[in-house]
């Protein structure tokens, strides 16, 4: 009796073990004939078991299956966190596999791979929805996956970078690009971006040692040669790269904005050693040919025009009573100047139709010239 007993037991814990790997085997069933509903459900507790959950090979099927409901139309929706779940599989198999039983290379790595350019393709998805953080995050993710099968990869780095970026995050983005240099990784828009986030983070200094250090190396880069531009600008010292602006004018003649950025330079009057009235109004106007609907150096070169024309009509009022002659042709000339202003500060006044300024400087060269028609019009 007491070896029947024996027997009994021994086969109940057969069939206990029988039974969960059962589940194993229903799993990679079901999966194979894309039932991944079942699947799921079916490995889901395989791997809650004691007798199944240290195998390896149980965490490699559910690392499967969970890849396969990401990529399925019909089945996608039953774990949001599908991609997690499979690549913490994958890695718990290899965890209980160190003597490579599963022959990793056939059936493991290809699919962690696949589990980074998925991450990678969610991070695209959410760059060009303007979700930035997230989308740094999730090329971030597809770089740390790469690793697991030995493999760099640069652009998801790049990528999680310039998300950072577009996300104000500029510490993170620090952190990514100076990961890139270490790793050997050198292009130009990386002092570029490097630098521009010093800058956002008030780290001046920081900020011109990475431009110096990218122009060393990229001289002739039109980026880099810009966001040094930019960073002299921010700090009210424009003056010191005008032959850069100029050098990237003759590099792409057709960018307005570098026109309009050289005509702010020589057309600021508070910076006398730099002023000049021809140079301005020759770069506004070149800005506006090539962009005849660009407000900021259409209203600048009107502005230009009217401080001009002020100026003289100062001059002409400080003069004695009995200097009428010389009062005449300084008004004379004042007024020519202010005409030559109207076409601009109407364009203007057309491009942006609330701004106050315009508005109020219309209305007094209305007035000045007896335009009463524009002036009516003007008011309403």
């Amino acid at each position: 009796m007491k070896k029947l007993l024996v027997l009994v037991a021994m086969l109940i814990t057969a069939s206990s073990v029988f039974a969960q790997k059962s589940e194993r085997t229903n799993a990679f069933m079901y999966n194979k004939n894309g039932q991944y509903d079942k699947a799921k459900e079916a490995i889901d507790k395989a791997v809650e078991h004691p007798k199944t959950m240290d195998d390896p090979k149980t965490w490699m099927y559910r690392g499967i299956i969970y890849l396969n409901l990401v990529f399925s139309e019909d089945f996608k929706g039953l774990d949001e966190n599908a991609l997690d779940k499979s690549l913490e599989s994958f890695l718990k198999a290899l965890e209980l596999d160190p003597e490579d039983k599963l022959k990793r290379t056939d059936d493991i790595d290809p699919r962690i791979e696949a589990i980074g350019q998925q991450y990678f393709a969610y991070g695209v998805e959410s760059f060009n929805e303007g979700e930035f953080i997230s989308a740094s995050d999730k090329f971030k993710r597809a770089y740390d996956v790469a690793k697991y099968v030995d493999k760099v990869d640069t652009l998801a780095l790049l990528n999680a970078a310039l998300s950072s970026v577009r996300g104000d995050q500029y510490e993170q983005s620090l952190n990514y690009y100076q990961e890139l240099l270490d790793l050997g990784f050198e292009e130009a828009d990386v002092y570029k971006n490097m630098a521009s986030s010093h800058r956002s983070l008030g780290n001046m200094d920081a900020m011109f040692e990475t431009l110096r250090k990218g122009r060393e190396k990229y001289p002739d880069d039109a980026g880099l040669m810009l966001e040094e531009i930019n960073a002299y600008l921010a700090i009210g010292e424009g003056a010191k790269v005008v032959d850069d602006l100029k050098l990237l004018v003759e590099k792409d003649p057709q960018n307005y904005s570098i026109f309009f950025v050289l005509g702010t330079i020589y057309g600021d009057e508070t910076k006398e050693d730099m002023f000049d009235m021809d140079s301005a109004e020759l770069y506004y106007s070149k800005a506006i040919e090539i962009n005849p609907d660009y407000y900021d150096a259409i209203y600048n070169l009107g502005a230009l025009y009217i401080n001009q024309s002020n100026q003289l009509q100062v001059k002409a009022n400080d003069l004695p009573l009995d200097a009428t002659e010389e009062y005449d042709k300084l008004t004379e000339k004042a007024n020519a100047i202010i005409k030559k202003a109207l076409p601009y500060l109407e364009k203007a006044n057309e491009l942006e139709p609330e701004n106050e300024e315009t508005i109020a400087v219309l209305k007094s060269i209305y007035t000045r010239f007896n335009m009463a028609d524009k002036l009516e019009k003007l008011n309403k």
